[in-house]
Order: C-alpha cells, then structure tokens, then sequence
C-alpha cells in the first residue's frame, strides 16, 4: 500500500512538472547530444535477436508514444503497448498514435496477463524507481515479458540524485540487472548501457 501511495502522490508531478519532449527528431538531437552516433540503428538493432512469438511489446514509461511509434514502425508485424503513471501523456498517446495502445497504471501492477508479451522496453525508467521498489519492478517484467531490453545510464554506483526537485536512484545497473535477469548482450553509447535480457 504505501508503494502505491508514493506513486499515486507522483502523479500530478509527473503530470505537470515533468519535461516531455513533443517530436521524435527532438528525441534524436537529445540523444545524439549525449555521444550517439546513429540512436536510430542502435535502438533497433537490440531488437534483432529476439525470438518473436507473441509479436507484442510493452514500452514502460511510454510517455507520449513517440518511441514506441518508432519501434513499431521499425519492426514489422509487432503490436505495440505503453504503459505511463502520467495520465496527460497517456492523453497525448492515444490521440496522437490510435494504431497502439496505452493505458495510465498505478506504478506498481502492470495489467497485463503472464507472458503478454515478447518484450518490455523501457529507457530511462529504472533510475526513477525507488531501491526498495525494485525487486517487486523487475518481478512485474519477468512476469509479463519473455525478453526485457533496457536503455539506462551507465551508472557504476547506488547514488541518490536530486536534479531540479527530482530524485534520481542510481545503481550499478549493469550489476543488477544481471541479477534479476539472463544477460543476452550489452553494449554501451552515449553515457548509457544498451542491454537486451532474458526474462527467467
């Protein structure tokens, strides 16, 4: 209950405070300014060795779509879901891509049967989770998806942030997602690790 209060009270945060970014090629020039090269390929190729069966993603922390138009736009035959706790992104979502779906969830439960989906894509997710939130995070994933690839800051230590009111958790990520998951391959740009997992 009190996971579901903290996320419940950051809502209206996340739902007015937080920066969104309103275009894809916006998405681009951010991550280019970080040190990728080519963000397009990268982000596409981690879906290269995936064994598709169901041919459904889940992207947690959609926000307003824009990445998981992109990906569902780079793959072929794959339905696309999102899921954000900021209703107002998943407003903007829906209407501005009506071929997917999203749904605003409560932070804790993804509502979602077992093994939903080929994969849970999430970038940039992890480091907003709370520590003692994590485990039941990462059960939620495994519960619902076969394989998890995950774009995160290449952090080598547990480290509280606070950046503009907001409170980053860093972990050594490489270290844990390694884990609670079946390392598949890692790569590293920009600052971040590129991660593709086995849910199991």
């Amino acid at each position: 209950m009190e996971k579901l209060k903290y996320y419940d009270e950051m809502r209206p945060r996340w739902a007015n405070d937080y920066p969104s970014i309103d275009s894809i090629e916006d998405v681009w020039k951010f991550y280019k300014e970080c040190g990728y090269q080519n963000p397009q390929d990268s982000i596409i190729s981690l879906f290269n060795d995936i064994d598709w069966q169901q041919h459904r993603i889940l992207d947690v922390g959609c926000d307003n779509g824009l990445m998981l138009d992109f990906i569902c736009n780079g793959l072929s035959n794959v339905q696309g879901f999102g899921i954000d706790i900021n209703p107002k992104a998943i407003d903007r979502a829906t209407e501005g891509y009506p071929n997917l779906n999203f749904l605003a969830y409560d932070g804790a439960h993804f509502p979602f049967t077992d093994k939903y989906f080929d994969v849970v894509f999430m970038s940039a997710v992890a480091k907003h989770i709370r520590y003692e939130d994590r485990e039941g995070f990462y059960d939620e994933i495994k519960r619902v998806a076969r394989y998890l690839i995950v774009i995160e800051v290449d952090a080598k230590e547990k480290k509280l942030e606070k950046f503009s009111d907001w409170t980053f958790y860093h972990s050594n990520f490489e270290e844990e997602f390694n884990r609670y998951f079946r390392l598949q391959s890692l790569s590293r740009e920009g600052g971040d690790m590129l991660g593709v997992y086995q849910c199991v």
